[in-house]
């Protein structure tokens, strides 16, 4: 989670930890690191690299050793994804459908994967799990953060992504990416303005 719902007091910059931090990361090709297979975090949240990708309107997942995957199939032009996983190794996926951002997820209440539409002026959805390392994961968090209205904004896994905070009213234009950083902080990357 993010202490206090806010970013530090003192910027602490440091590099990308993980798949994020090793590979080129754009609106329509995420890497992240995960367990062994989907549902399965028996081996760890960090035992490999997964992909997540669009191809020919569908999400597709996929890590070595696991084949791709179709996850999602859009109705209408999805032009963004970006990938975490849960405790469990279940998929969450922030994408931008028909100019409309989206966040597919575990809800625990009907048990099962649902789609969640978020507000219309939502650009550049992007999650991450906060903690990937095993003694982490127990009090880890799936973040879900972008940008609207010139701010950047983020929604948590503990309140069922329902609950906004703002963490800054004026951000940069583009948010490219979220991780965990060498410093052990949750970082945002933006674009170069």
């Amino acid at each position: 989670m993010i202490p206090e719902q806010r970013l530090s007091t003192t910027p602490v910059p440091g590099a990308l930890l993980g798949a994020r931090g090793s590979r080129p990361v754009t609106a329509t090709h995420d890497y992240e690191d995960g367990g062994i297979a989907l549902n399965d975090p028996s081996r760890g949240l960090q035992f490999q690299v997964w992909e997540a990708y669009l191809q020919n309107n569908n999400i597709v997942l996929e890590a070595a050793g696991y084949p791709p995957t179709v996850v999602y199939t859009g109705a209408a032009a999805i032009t963004e994804v970006s990938l975490a996983f849960d405790q469990n190794m279940r998929p969450t996926i922030a994408f931008v459908e028909g100019g409309q951002a989206k966040l597919r997820w575990f809800d625990s209440v009907p048990g099962q994967q649902v789609v969640t539409v978020l507000d219309p002026d939502v650009v550049n959805p992007r999650v991450t799990l906060d903690d990937k390392h095993p003694l982490g994961v127990p009090a880890s968090d799936v973040i879900l953060a972008y940008l609207r209205l010139g701010g950047l904004y983020f929604r948590a896994q503990r309140d069922r992504y329902t609950i906004e905070y703002l963490l800054e009213a004026a951000a940069p234009a583009e948010l490219i990416k979220i991780g965990l950083s060498d410093q052990y902080r949750l970082q945002f990357e933006f674009a170069p303005e």
